[in-house]
């Protein structure tokens, strides 16, 4: 039975399309290997903030 379920799992993360919105074809196993995006520190969003303010026009 272990062994089925291991099939299975195998095929179904691997193989099998990922049927989420704009997962492209690829297969559960390499969208969770890619991770997800990197999350902005406070200090990078501040940073941000500032850029923009300093080169908006008047």
């Amino acid at each position: 039975m272990q062994a089925v379920l291991d099939s299975y799992l195998v095929q179904y993360n691997t193989r099998r399309p990922h049927q989420g919105r704009g997962m492209k074809g690829r297969t559960p196993a390499t969208v969770f290997a890619a991770g997800l995006p990197k999350v902005k520190s406070k200090k990078e969003v501040k940073q941000k903030i500032n850029e923009t303010a300093l080169t908006a026009p008047n």
